[in-house]
């Protein structure tokens, strides 16, 4: 992981964009990373992040315990890139349709060890562990490198509500209190499936 983010810090801040990072991702072998040193003494068993990199890009591990997952979220406000280090990944993507009401559902797609995964600005996804037993480790790179949660919108699936978080949130999470919410709607849209 060492000779990642040296690579890593040789980016000019002011060039950084997806297809910039995707060529220098792409050019790193990452089921051959050596990650490990960084996760010392983390229980494979709790969901962790483990922050690694401030600048120029955010960078972070990490660990998901066995089914564990994220709500249904949009980036609006960073962009990045996740790789699979250990395990199996599933990403559900979706589209929004705000006149409609209406969120689309596309087939989950499996990532594996090795593989990269790009988070577009405004993507809207569900990602999780879908192992029953096993632990997955990812890394992420996000840009710009200070994340603000603000005005991330998530998404309930089985109680059909919509949630915009304010400057409060340090995650995408049903779980804050209230007043980590600037806006929580209820029977905010329908759903439909597109496979």
């Amino acid at each position: 992981m060492k000779k990642v983010l040296e690579k890593l810090l040789k980016l000019d801040p002011e060039k950084i964009e997806p297809n910039i990072l995707k060529i220098t991702l792409n050019s790193i072998d990452f089921s051959q990373v050596d990650y490990m040193s960084f996760l010392k003494g983390n229980n494979f068993d709790e969901y962790k992040r483990v922050y690694i990199m401030d600048s120029p890009l955010r960078v972070f591990l990490n660990i998901w315990p066995a089914q564990h997952q994220l709500p249904v979220h949009q980036h609006n406000n960073y962009w990045g890139y996740i790789a699979v280090l250990k395990g199996l990944l599933t990403e559900t993507s979706f589209v929004y349709e705000d006149e409609e009401k209406q969120l689309s559902c596309h087939p989950p797609k499996n990532f594996r060890k090795g593989e990269v995964i790009f988070e577009p600005l405004n993507g809207i996804h569900h990602i999780q562990n879908p192992s029953p037993s096993k632990p997955l480790v990812t890394a992420h790179f996000y840009y710009p490198s200070i994340m603000d949660y603000n005005g991330v919108r998530i998404f309930d699936i089985k109680k059909k509500r919509m949630a915009v978080l304010n400057e409060k949130a340090d995650r995408v999470s049903w779980e804050h209190p209230k007043d980590y919410y600037s806006q929580v709607e209820k029977k905010a849209f329908t759903v439909v499936n597109l496979w």
